[in-house]
């Protein structure tokens, strides 16, 4: 084919594309693409084709590849003007897929959206595709993708999370939703002992109105558990002797150590059992140190024997223990945190103050799994 011919052929597109007559753009494009597809201008209309046909992911890709690889000015700046259009266009189809969600009432509630841990070998994959589902560069959404754990993306009307959620799902990336309403469903008891641990586990409880009683369930009933650590604070005085005297002393919060928390989730009752070892009562109930006088064992070696305890009951359950991940994504929504009863506290810990922040944390670490 002679040079003219393929320019015949190359305007031929362009009049077709000048008079919206993408057919005859097609069939015309189609004998350029044999001839010498790696030509620049039959490339940059393959895009602008992906681009009116609707499939702006592979036109974004296209002009992308164009401005990388083709040093041609006018190409160049075409390429540059698709990319323009195309980021347009994904996003007026965004908006129209988030109205569409939120269009019940049911799906107008306040929701959050979960990322999950994602592996190594598809981190690079997930990162592309959630840019593209969020509209961001995918450096930018590489670091929003959890290393271990989960991490609270977004929070925000549920049918809108709900609709990046699936589209996460369907790209490989697991994450879930979940209505704020439904953090406030579960029960939470407090573990005051253990009043037996077989045929029945027997529990000495405190429920959400401060009332006491006994509570029995066998370890069928059990559907997971959540464990952590929580850490206690104190504020220390510090003194700088460099700075003038009125500015010397300052206060600074210092981990003094952690309370050890394990939650037992009951899904048929839509209740949880929570064992503290700052609040549990251990010179009553059964003694998991049998071997050591009571006398002589301390609360560690006490707790261990617990924990041993229900670790063992739950072999063929999940057991949720990434909460040190959690937490530090769950503090950066101070809002949400400030909205969570975790129904109790540590000694020393003041509800109004920062220093009290992990037990919310793990409140709501627990009840997305319970809802999960």
């Amino acid at each position: 084919m002679t040079d003219a011919h393929f320019q015949k052929l190359l305007d031929e597109v362009t009049q077709s594309f000048d008079r919206g007559d993408y057919r005859s753009a097609t069939t015309a494009l189609k004998q350029l693409w044999k001839l010498q597809p790696e030509n620049a201008w039959v490339q940059l209309y393959r895009g602008k084709l992906y681009e009116v046909g609707g499939n702006l992911t592979q036109a974004s890709a296209t002009y992308k590849t164009l401005l990388k690889a083709v040093p041609i000015p006018k190409v160049m700046a075409q390429a540059r003007q698709g990319l323009d259009r195309v980021a347009h266009l994904e996003q007026e189809q965004r908006s129209r897929e988030i109205a569409l969600s939120i269009s019940s009432p049911d799906q107008q509630q306040d929701g959050l959206l979960i990322l999950e841990s994602i592996s190594s070998d598809i981190r690079t994959q997930a990162s592309q595709a959630l840019g593209q589902i969020m509209g961001i560069d995918p450096y930018s959404a590489r670091m929003h993708l959890p290393n271990r754990g989960w991490r609270i993306y977004r929070m925000g009307k549920v049918g809108e999370m709900k609709l990046y959620g699936q589209q996460m799902q369907a790209q490989g990336i697991p994450a879930f939703w979940i209505p704020t309403t439904q953090l406030t469903e579960p029960k939470l008891f407090q573990v005051q002992a253990i009043l037996a641990d077989e045929p029945k586990v027997e529990l000495l409880c405190t429920n959400p109105q401060g009332k006491t009683g006994v509570i029995s369930f066998t370890w069928a009933e059990v559907t997971q558990a959540v464990k952590g650590r929580l850490p206690i604070l104190d504020r220390v005085l510090e003194f700088d002797p460099l700075r003038r005297e009125i500015s010397r002393r300052s206060r600074k919060e210092e981990v003094r150590d952690y309370a050890l928390v394990i939650d037992l989730h009951l899904k048929s009752r839509n209740c949880m059992f929570r064992f503290c070892d700052r609040t549990y009562q251990f010179d009553q109930g059964v003694d998991f140190t049998p071997d050591v006088p009571l006398a002589q064992t301390v609360t560690r070696s006490q707790w261990n024997g617990i924990n041993d305890w229900i670790t063992s009951e739950l072999t063929q359950k999940i057991i949720w223990d990434e909460f040190n991940a959690f937490k530090e994504t769950a503090i950066e929504f101070p809002h949400l945190l400030k909205t969570i009863d975790p129904g109790f506290y540590l000694p020393g810990q003041d509800p109004g103050q920062d220093n009290s922040r992990s037990n919310p944390s793990f409140h709501l670490y627990s009840l997305l799994a319970f809802c999960r």
